[in-house]
C-alpha cells in the first residue's frame, strides 16, 4: 500500500531497491553481517517488523501513534482480559526505523520535483537538513520500546512513511475534489473529515497558521510523507515553483518564518489526526483479512468499511 501511494512512482522506488542491494552485496566481513538485510525488498527504513517472527499468526493488533513501553504493557494487561492482541503496531517509528529516518527523506526532494522544482535545486535545499536530522536522532533511546515487546513476547511493528503516504494521497485526491476557494473553506472541507473532527474536540484541529480565512488557496502542496520536516531552504524552492499554500500536519517556528518571507499560505491540519487518516486506511485493510483491531496513543479511528 506504501509503495502505491508513493509520490515517486513504483519506477523510482525500484531503481532505489537496485541501489540498495548494489550496497549491501558490496558489503564484506563484519558490516556484511550486520547490514540492514530489508533494505534489499523494502524501500522504507521505518516500516518494519521489530520484534516477532514473520510466520507467527496475528488475530487481533493494537494500534497507536506513538508506541511506548506503557502500550506495550497495556497490551499484555488487555490480553489478559481476554482481548485478542497479537501485534502492536506504531506508527512513529522505533529502532532502526528512527536513527535512519533520514533514508526515507529522500523522498521529498523528489515529491518537490513532481510540481516544477528542479531536482538538483530540490536535493541542494534538503542537503543539510538530511544530516541535521542523521545526527539528531543519535541520542535517542532506540531500543526502548522493543526492549520492552522481547521481554513481555508481544510481536512489534511500525509503519510510518507508508501509511503518511496513503495519508497524503487520501488528502491530496479529497481536496482536488472539494476545491476549497479560500483558507476559510479549506479548513471546513478538512472538518468534513472524521479524524479531524476528533482532533477539532480535544482543541487540536486545523488552524490557519499562516494567512487570514479569506486568503486565496491557489496552488496546493500536501506536505504529509517523507519521514520529518524539510530545512528552511525548501520553502523558498516551493515558492518559486507557484505553491501558494501548504497544508501540513505541523510546522516549526523556523518554516514558519520562512513561509511568511516568502509569501506562502499555511494551514495545519493536525499531526496525530493526519497520522490516523494513513493508519486507519491500513487497518480497514487488516480487517478486511479478519483481525481485529482496537486503537490508543493518539489514534482517531475511523473506519470506511
Amino acid at each position: 500500500m506504501g509503495i502505491d501511494a508513493d509520490p515517486r512512482g513504483k519506477e523510482k522506488l525500484e531503481r532505489v531497491l537496485e541501489k540498495s542491494k548494489e550496497e549491501l552485496d558490496s558489503l564484506e566481513g563484519i558490516k556484511a553481517d550486520l547490514a540492514d538485510k530489508d533494505a534489499a525488498w523494502n524501500p522504507y527504513t521505518d516500516c518494519r517488523l521489530l520484534y516477532g517472527e514473520e510466520d507467527r499468526e496475528a488475530n487481533g493488533v493494537l494500534a497507536g501513534i506513538d508506541i511506548t513501553p506503557g502500550e506495550i504493557l497495556l497490551a499484555d494487561r488487555l490480553k489478559q482480559k481476554g482481548k485478542t492482541i497479537d501485534l502492536v503496531l506504531a506508527h512513529h517509528p522505533h529502532g532502526i526505523g528512527s536513527s535512519n529516518l533520514d533514508f526515507v527523506m529522500k523522498l521529498q526532494p523528489e515529491h518537490w520535483a513532481n510540481i516544477g522544482v528542479p531536482i538538483a535545486q530540490a536535493e541542494s535545499a534538503m542537503a543539510s537538513r538530511l544530516k541535521e536530522v542523521h545526527f539528531a536522532t543519535k541520542a535517542r533511546n532506540h531500543t526502548q520500546t522493543i526492549d520492552s515487546a522481547r521481554l513481555l513476547d508481544i510481536p512489534f511493528m511500525c509503519a510510518h512513511t507508508p501509511a503518511d503516504s496513503i495519508g497524503y494521497q487520501f488528502l491530496r485526491e479529497y481536496l482536488e475534489e472539494k476545491e476549497p476557494y479560500t483558507l476559510g473553506d479549506l479548513v471546513d472541507a478538512l472538518l468534513e473529515i472524521p479524524e479531524y473532527q476528533g482532533a477539532q474536540k480535544v482543541g487540536a484541529g486545523p488552524e490557519i497558521l499562516v494567512g487570514s480565512s479569506s486568503g486565496s488557496v491557489g496552488e496546493k502542496f500536501v506536505f504529509f510523507t517523507g519521514g520529518t520536516s524539510p530545512g528552511p531552504d525548501a520553502i523558498q524552492k516551493l515558492a518559486r515553483a507557484g505553491v501558494s499554500t501548504i497544508i501540513s500536519m505541523h510546522l516549526n517556528e523556523k518554516l514558519k518564518k520562512e513561509c511568511e518571507k516568502e509569501g506562502i499560505y499555511v494551514v495545519i491540519a493536525g499531526h496525530h489526526s493526519s497520522d490516523s487518516i494513513g493508519m486507519n486506511l491500513i487497518l480497514d485493510e487488516l480487517e478486511k483479512e479478519g483481525l481485529k483491531n482496537y486503537a490508543c496513543s493518539g489514534l482517531i479511528r475511523h473506519s470506511r468499511l
